[in-house]
């Protein structure tokens, strides 16, 4: 039996800075607060991806965004063994699609799973239910309570034709980010598999359920 190649964790991370990140958290309790709040929930990110790193299940890409690479290998003690880079310019969607076109240049077809910073509740066996997953399907995807995603997994035979329609005109930000990519996926004939929902850390509320 022929193994799929090991999936590469492209970490979506921003410097958890004050200012910086979290600013509808901050709102609420502050700039200093919101940036130690994203200081924990991306080392605690960061943990579960170099676990998986060490046990040979992931190669981590983190791209960074609101820092210098210098800075951000200088100063962020809980970033993992990685391929550390800049997300760039633009949309969200704009900026996944960047790093997912990079991982997939590295080694051609190769799966790619794509995470946030904001989870408090990831574990490693999420991640591993993905990869598991990722082995006989094209497209994975972990619902948010806000009607995004945490997770988007691609599998290797997923085409580039398809990868560029699911992110064509997403109104990235809104309700309607899962809706739309499934609705998209189903008519590129895909059918996602669609993991556990999850809550990020983004408002006052969100962070009341965490402290719970």
């Amino acid at each position: 039996m022929i193994q799929s190649p090991i999936p590469t964790l492209v970490v979506m991370a921003r410097w958890p800075a004050s200012g910086r990140c979290k600013r509808r958290l901050a709102v609420d309790i502050g700039s200093e607060q919101a940036a130690i709040i994203q200081q924990r929930l991306t080392a605690h990110t960061f943990a579960v991806s170099e676990a998986l790193n060490e046990q040979g299940d992931v190669d981590v890409q983190v791209a960074m965004s609101g820092v210098s690479l210098r800075s951000a290998q200088r100063c962020l003690p809980s970033l993992p063994p990685c391929t550390l880079v800049d997300q760039g310019r633009g949309s969200l969607g704009a900026r996944m699609l960047r790093q997912i076109h990079r991982a997939r240049f590295r080694q051609q077809n190769k799966p790619v799973i794509v995470i946030g910073t904001d989870l408090a509740d990831l574990c490693q066996n999420d991640l591993r239910h993905a990869i598991q997953k990722l082995q006989n399907q094209p497209l994975v995807l972990g619902p948010s309570a806000d009607g995004g995603y945490w997770l988007l997994g691609l599998g290797a035979a997923l085409t580039q034709q398809q990868l560029d329609a699911l992110f064509a005109a997403v109104p990235w930000g809104s309700n309607k980010v899962l809706d739309i990519t499934c609705a998209r996926a189903r008519g590129l004939g895909l059918t996602p598999h669609l993991l556990s929902m999850k809550n990020d850390i983004d408002c006052l509320a969100d962070l009341h359920s965490w402290q719970r």
